[in-house]
């Protein structure tokens, strides 16, 4: 008896050893890749033009399509997965056969470390890839038991129908010196059952609910207007932002919920179809237009970049927002300092929404009764201008003159309750 009961404190005490090695071996004080500097429109606009050209529903269905990529195009396009995610950090090495991926997250305080850094070899194959090699921080894991768990997931997860229709899909991913090829076959239909299963995965049930709730709410409040009327957008948003105050519940996920909502609608997005489970279009052209200071363009481009703010972070919103008028300035309406100036109200009232002063912003925003009440007048600025006469009369971006008239616009908005 006392052999047995000097084996089961014996296997107890390994098992609390390794319970506070694992951790420490795991976790490390310093990132093992920073975070990127700076997310540049350079790079939103490549990540946009790729995204163009591989877009489904531009693609012939069932037939064989490729996407190739060297390592910095890679690197930019997790680096995009960073942005919208917040990991803290993801890059990649291209060898033939193989990539090596690494990645740092951010983990809540504890005693053994700031950072988990985790490499993970892949290596191509004819039946998909295999994971040649994991670590965890100082930790390394056998190749072999982390490609045998990566395959038993993968056959768990296809019990799902997206899952496995997606992973059927993507034929095979092939890794050359600094060059990654992924070969896929696409079905129309799979877009919209991709679309319904991210928002299952990426949004909680509470947030669901909220979400449906407040889409309700928008429809409800438009209800009364007679198709293809324009309204103020601020006689929507007032009652809107006084259903979020009258609900009593954290104002930093109300705020988020209710810019979502209407920005989904003015960008012809169904929530309530978004989240059933069948095949029909998520697609829905607003019955109502909405308007800031007589224009719908302001509107958009104000609720678009205070969701994606809300959502993602001001820095990417204003990004998308630059990046859109220098589209137009070379072949769209012209550049519009008046749109980038909504665009980036937009960010700063998401970035508000959604930060320490969020009960006061709903507030505001519940007893906004005009357009002023909402942000200031930006009518005055120059727009419509193609790229030969921005560039004579402000070019470059990022110069001089440039700068004097965003300086101008941030001026404004910090003079603005909603946005100082």
């Amino acid at each position: 008896m006392n052999m047995k009961r000097w084996i089961g404190w014996g296997g107890l005490s390994v098992v609390l050893a390794a319970l506070i090695l694992l951790p420490w071996l795991a976790l490390d004080d310093a990132p093992a890749i920073e975070p990127p500097a700076q997310f540049r429109r350079t790079d939103l606009a490549w990540i946009k033009s790729l995204f163009e050209k591989h877009d489904p529903r531009g693609q012939t269905p069932n037939v064989v399509q490729s996407i190739q990529l060297d390592e910095s195009e890679l690197d930019r396009l997790l680096n995009y997965a960073v942005e919208l995610r917040r990991v803290s950090g993801i890059t990649a090495e291209l060898t033939p056969g193989l990539a090596t991926l690494t990645a740092t997250l951010t983990v809540p305080p504890n005693p053994f470390g700031r950072y988990l850094n985790i490499t993970a070899e892949l290596a191509d194959a004819p039946d998909g890839i295999r994971i040649q090699g994991l670590q965890l921080g100082s930790l390394p894991l056998p190749g072999a038991l982390a490609d045998w768990t990566a395959r038993l997931a993968n056959r768990w997860l296809r019990r799902d129908k997206t899952y496995a229709a997606l992973a059927d899909a993507f034929i095979q991913m092939r890794f050359d010196e600094n060059r990654a090829t992924l070969d896929y076959r696409w079905n129309p239909e799979l877009l919209t059952r991709v679309e319904r299963k991210s928002a299952k995965l990426l949004i909680a049930a509470d947030d669901r609910a909220r979400l449906l709730a407040y889409a309700g709410q928008v429809d409800a409040l438009l209800k009364p207007h007679s198709h293809g009327s324009i309204v103020p957008l601020v006689s929507i948003m007032g009652p809107l932002f006084a259903y979020a105050q009258h609900t009593g519940n954290d104002a930093h996920e109300e705020n988020r919920a209710a810019l979502t909502a209407l920005a989904a609608y003015l960008g012809g997005i169904s929530l309530p179809r978004l989240m059933e489970d069948n095949d029909r279009s998520i697609r829905r052209a607003p019955r109502v237009l909405l308007s800031l200071y007589g224009r719908r363009d302001f509107a958009e481009h104000f609720v678009i970049s205070a969701a994606l703010s809300a959502n993602g972070g001001s820095r990417l919103a204003n990004a998308i927002g630059l990046m859109k008028e220098e589209e137009d300035a070379g072949k769209g309406s012209g550049f519009s300092f008046t749109d980038l100036a909504n665009d980036r109200a937009g960010a700063r009232l998401g970035e508000r929404a959604t930060g320490d002063d969020a009960a006061r912003i709903q507030q505001l925003l519940a007893h906004a009764r005009s357009d002023a009440d909402v942000l200031p007048n930006f009518r005055d600025l120059p727009e419509f201008m193609p790229r030969t006469e921005f560039d004579r009369r402000f070019g470059p971006i990022g110069g001089r003159r440039y700068q004097h008239v965003i300086k101008g616009i941030d001026a404004r908005l910090a003079a603005h309750p909603l946005t100082q």
